[in-house]
């Protein structure tokens, strides 16, 4: 079920009221980080439900919150509640790709929810608007809102206006470098890039032929990110129509300087065969501003930017529904 050429299902967008649940799919988190993220939440007048097993570990090796099947429960009893709007991850860290086994799309589809989330939540991403068709929003998860207080890019705001579809469409990017120039269209997909290269092969990551494909990483060296841009670009089903790249942080130092880091994806962005930007304002440092996965978008290299045809919610609705 690859949604790449039609439109997307979108679910609608989200009213002053409206419950919103907060799961942990991955990594765990401690109360205290999620506080200041809960509080600007309910400053938007929201109901903010936090899922009981947020908090929870995994023992002996605990960086997952929770074993699977309390995880994908968390996710899938929110998911059902009739009177949730909006899933928005805690936080991202490692495990939610050992839930995609369980998740039925078509369930999922028949009962469209805004969801929320960047870092190892592509998997997600990845599974429900790359193949199952449901657009979804890539963007700052809970434990992350206080972090763009100052963020000159108002990601924060921007989150607003993407869960509340206040504005006809996103504010488009601009002001993106060039690193090969051309003109491109095709629905939008990515998020982390390691998520992304690590699902390549399985059947929970979308055909990418045609797409505009969003990437950003955190923490990789640097021969690293080039084996993952390098595997991207070898695999079958990735003759992708334009690439952007985000932050890359913390990905120098081995053999790559900091100063030489543009320099390095420039290389390597080069090796494409389709329009290439860079410095897109996303990732995992003070600018992760929202954008719709699974909607189409214009890549404009020549100009370096990037638009996208509408939000991932819909403002149509009169009534939240349950259905399509």
């Amino acid at each position: 079920m690859n949604q790449r050429f039609s439109a997307p299902t979108q679910a609608p967008a989200l009213r002053p009221g409206d419950r919103v649940h907060i799961v942990s799919p991955a990594g765990p988190v401690v109360p205290e980080l999620l506080e200041r993220g809960i509080d600007r939440l309910r400053q938007w007048d929201l109901e903010v439900i936090v899922d009981d097993a947020v908090y929870q570990r995994r023992p002996p090796f605990d960086y997952l919150a929770g074993d699977d099947q309390t995880r994908l429960n968390a996710l899938l009893n929110a998911w059902s509640d009739p009177d949730c709007r909006a899933i928005i991850c805690s936080r991202g860290g490692y495990g939610t790709m050992r839930l995609l086994p369980d998740i039925e799309l078509e369930t999922l589809i028949s009962q469209p929810r805004l969801l929320v989330g960047f870092s190892d939540i592509t998997a997600l991403h990845l599974y429900i608007a790359g193949v199952g068709g449901l657009a979804t929003v890539h963007g700052p998860v809970v434990k992350s809102l206080a972090r763009h207080d100052d963020d000159p890019h108002r990601s924060v705001d921007r989150l607003h206006e993407a869960l509340f579809a206040t504005t006809e469409r996103p504010e488009p990017w601009t002001g993106l470098r060039t690193i090969l120039p051309g003109r491109a269209s095709g629905p939008v997909l990515g998020g982390n890039l390691s998520l992304l290269v690590a699902l390549l092969a399985t059947p929970y990551a979308p055909c990418l032929d045609g797409a505009i494909l969003i990437v950003e990483d955190v923490g990789e060296d640097d021969y690293r990110v080039d084996r993952l841009l390098t595997a991207l670009r070898l695999a079958h089903n990735t003759a992708i129509s334009g690439l952007v790249l985000g932050d890359f942080s913390d990905c120098d130092g081995v053999y790559v300087a900091s100063e030489q880091l543009d320099a390095f994806l420039t290389k390597l962005g080069a090796e494409f065969d389709c329009p290439v930007v860079a410095n897109a304002p996303i990732g995992h440092g003070g600018r992760n501003v929202p954008f719709p996965v699974g909607v189409r978008a214009e890549l404009d290299a020549d100009e370096g930017t990037v638009s996208f045809c509408h939000h991932a919610a819909t403002p149509s609705a009169n009534d939240h529904t349950d259905g399509v």
